[in-house]
């Protein structure tokens, strides 16, 4: 790492006081000549062990952001909001997920396109710079180039709208388009997915810097100013937080499409039935009766204490059952049971067949 040059102060430019240098990844993308806003992108590369390192720390980044896996298990999403001038790259560490034989590192990246209350604007890329250490010192680098395959994740339409236009987009999610098993060995990869395109990109600089063709906005920076910086604000440690309970269940009657309402809020689009929807069979787990034409069923669950996280659920459903979630940090039960508020704060997950973990 390197302490940056000051700028002139007029400017009005604050830089971050340090760099870093990823070389010899190269920022990857997926092979295109435009992103549409609200894209995600899947990157899978292989590697095969013949024994455990004893070390494999390194750092990695993207252009908006990542969730990064191997074998299937979730190791840490990135980066925190930042400026795209001086994007942050995060440390991680991958000894604790590898094994002998065939691993499988994979990538999911989200690329904002419009700028939001966190990320202002800047152009799409990854990049991930690893050195595995094995005993008795021999070193070697995983390190994102053209070697690395993507897939564009059409489980998540490219193009989708924003919720609010200092918010991201407004999330639905295919389970049925969704290649379960891809950051995971033994998963074969099928046409669709094509070699990874390097960017023309400086490993010491963020994406914004370079030439790709952005569809919605040409928001190259400086690259005489702009960094990548190494991460500075430590992660959230993550863990589990179970729901205190279940609240109250209820029928909702639509009198229109649900999409009306959750789109274009609608007037008078569904009435509430309220009586008790949704049987307890077991700690943590609710039976819900088959909901008949133009019926919804609505749970509400209560949490322990004000989180900031992310809600995941199982549920076993026929094909296309669709299931809309929405948060509100508080919420009487004697009013309104509708979770509903100006932020449009709600997601739509449409099942697979079976049993699906959102």
């Amino acid at each position: 790492m390197a302490k940056r040059k000051p700028l002139d102060p007029a400017s009005g430019k604050t830089p971050c006081l340090r760099t870093i240098d990823l070389s010899p990844a190269k920022w990857v993308w997926l092979p295109s000549q435009r992103t549409l806003s609200n894209t995600f992108v899947l990157f899978r590369r292989v590697l095969c062990l013949e024994e455990k390192p004893v070390k494999a720390s390194g750092w990695v980044s993207a252009d908006s952001r990542y969730v990064l896996s191997v074998n299937g298990r979730r190791v840490q999403r990135g980066p925190a909001p930042c400026d795209p001038r001086w994007l942050d790259a995060d440390p991680v560490d991958l000894l604790p997920f590898l094994s002998n034989g065939e691993n499988v590192v994979g990538a999911e990246v989200l690329y904002y396109g419009f700028g939001d209350g966190t990320w202002p604007a800047g152009k799409p890329g990854f990049i991930m710079n690893v050195e595995l250490e094995y005993p008795g010192g021999r070193t070697e680098r995983l390190a994102t180039d053209a070697q690395w395959l993507c897939l564009l994740d059409r489980s998540r339409r490219p193009g989708q709208y924003k919720r609010w236009y200092l918010r991201s987009l407004q999330e639905e999610f295919d389970a049925r388009l969704y290649p379960y098993g891809w950051d995971a060995p033994g998963f074969a990869p099928d046409a669709r997915w094509a070699q990874a395109m390097e960017l023309a990109v400086p490993a010491n600089k963020p994406p914004a810097s370079g030439g790709y063709p952005d569809y919605m906005n040409d928001c190259t920076v400086d690259g005489d100013i702009s960094a990548l910086a190494p991460r500075e604000i430590p992660p959230m440690r993550e863990f589990d937080v179970p729901v205190k309970a279940l609240a109250e269940s209820f029928l909702v009657r639509w009198k229109r499409d649900p999409a009306d309402w959750f789109d274009c809020r609608m007037p008078d689009a569904f009435s509430i039935e309220r009586k008790a929807a949704a049987v307890e069979k077991s700690p943590g787990a609710w039976e819900l009766p088959p909901a008949a034409p133009g019926e919804g069923i609505a749970l509400t669950f209560e949490l322990p204490e004000q989180l900031v996280g992310w809600p995941f659920f199982t549920i076993d459903a026929p094909e296309g059952a669709v299931v809309e979630i929405m948060t509100q940090e508080s919420h009487a039960l004697s009013g309104n049971p509708w979770l509903d508020n100006h932020w449009f704060r709600w997601a739509r997950l449409i099942c697979r067949e079976g049993e699906n973990r959102f």
